[in-house]
């Protein structure tokens, strides 16, 4: 590989290490965007359950109509419960991999909507900063080796 071939394998390093590194720097404020619109719908979720258990929220359903309507709010409450509790209760290194994991594909959706990215400045986004610029750093150079593994064996051949 010649000087200009190095230069261009190095900016390509470059760009693909600050992108991952930059991109993954986000994760932390993410999962807090996430976190508090999650919690928004956990409150409007218990609020629900509490007017229809009332009967103020749909009186003219049957004793049997509000206790399913019950039941299946209170399950919506409950799931909302064991996903909130997973992430918030986690580590701040550890939330945005509970996130991918217990996440909410419709609020997660709303909050990307409404996310604008931070400036990482905290230790967890320093550290996410740092794991996504190694992770783009190996996704760029298995995408060079089979190029460079090419070149190697037409240098060989021509000797």
């Amino acid at each position: 590989m010649g000087w200009m071939g190095r230069k261009v394998d190095n900016l390509g390093s470059a760009v693909a290490g600050a992108g991952g590194g930059m991109g993954l720097s986000q994760a932390p404020a993410y999962t807090q965007a996430y976190l508090q619109r999650l919690g928004g719908h956990l409150d409007e979720a218990r609020r629900t359950l509490g007017l229809v258990e009332r009967g103020i929220l749909v009186p003219e359903l049957t004793p049997a109509e509000r206790a399913q309507a019950v039941e299946g709010f209170a399950d919506r409450v409950a799931e909302l419960e064991v996903t909130h509790a997973a992430i918030a209760d986690a580590s701040p290194m550890m939330q945005p991999l509970l996130m991918m994991r217990h996440a909410d594909s419709e609020i997660a959706a709303r909050a990307w909507e409404a996310f604008t990215p931070a400036i990482p400045i905290d230790a967890p986004s320093l550290i996410w900063t740092g794991i996504g610029v190694f992770i783009a750093l190996v996704v760029y150079e298995l995408f060079k080796s089979p190029a460079a593994i090419v070149r190697r064996r037409r240098s060989l051949r021509s000797r």
